[in-house]
């Protein structure tokens, strides 16, 4: 229930603009050729994929998958926190993730 309080809450905030982007997550973009609008629309008008919690400051994190019909290329990590932030944006990788109805799932031996 509360992740998905935190999923909505940072959908809104980044349709109002009001979120920022981790060092960490400009380096990798950079790294990876990504640009911010299409971590954006990954955000906005991607799929869910994974709620996670830190186990000692409680904060949610959201994994959103990007919007496509195909396997994603991309997902990005974000805190729910005030104002959200960016903490990372990754390429997929098959030996971690397999997609399943356009869906990406954590394969076993990497799921949390």
């Amino acid at each position: 229930m509360i992740e998905q309080l935190a999923e909505k809450l940072i959908r809104k905030r980044v349709s109002e603009d009001q979120f920022d982007v981790s060092a960490h997550a400009h380096q990798r973009m950079a790294e990876r050729q990504i640009d911010i609008e299409k971590v954006l629309e990954c955000i906005l008008k991607g799929q869910t994929i994974e709620f996670q919690r830190d186990t000692v400051t409680d904060d949610i994190k959201v994994l959103f998958q990007e919007a496509t019909d195909k396997t994603p290329e991309i997902y990005v990590v974000v805190a729910a926190l005030d104002t959200p932030l960016i903490i990372t944006v990754c390429r997929t990788k098959d030996e971690a993730w397999e997609c399943v109805d356009s869906v990406l799932k954590r394969r076993g031996r990497y799921s949390s």
